[in-house]
This record gives structure tokens, sequence and C-alpha cells, in this order.
């Protein structure tokens, strides 16, 4: 493959005059608008992202471990209230239940 010279320089030309265009136009626009380019970039939820981000802040407010859940189940066992089925268990346990 022959590459003719002429050619090649008025490829080369074409695209140094197309890049300096688009430097000088990229120039122009952002002189054009300093208030702009200085404004700090903003984001917006949306309603379901918000109500998830307000639904995480209360669940991590809340105690991992309700106390007076935990102290009425052992007055339970220990009155001897509740029965355990062990077979129950087991079976949830092997089903994934559990």
């Amino acid at each position: 493959m022959r590459v003719d010279p002429k050619k090649l320089s008025e490829i080369s030309r074409k695209t140094v005059e197309a890049a300096a265009s688009e430097r000088a136009e990229a120039a122009s626009i952002t002189a054009g608008q300093p208030a702009a380019a200085a404004q700090p970039d903003q984001v917006a939820l949306s309603q379901s992202a918000a109500d998830i981000q307000r639904a995480r802040q209360a669940l991590a407010a809340a105690p991992e471990v309700r106390q007076e859940k935990v102290a009425e189940a052992k007055r339970k066992l220990a009155g001897g209230a509740v029965e355990i089925d062990a077979e129950e268990i087991a079976r949830k346990i092997v089903d994934g239940g559990v």
C-alpha cells in the first residue's frame, strides 16, 4: 500500500484544525458560563429512595435486642408456660425454616 504524502499532510492539517476548533469551542462555552461551573454537585433522591433511607435510619436507631421480649420469654420458659417440640424444631432446621 502506498501513502500519498500530499494526502497525508492534508489529513494532518484537517485533524489539527479540528482539534483547535474543538478547544476554542470548549473554552468559549466555559468562559460564557462561569457561575454554572462554580456550583457544587447536587443529588436528588426519588421518593422510594428517600423512604428506604428513612427506614434504614429507623432500623439503625432501634436496639438490636428487645430486652422486654427476652425477659418475657425467660419468664414463660421458667414457669413452664411454653412447650418445646423438639421434633418440630428439628424439622424446621432441616427444611431451612429456622
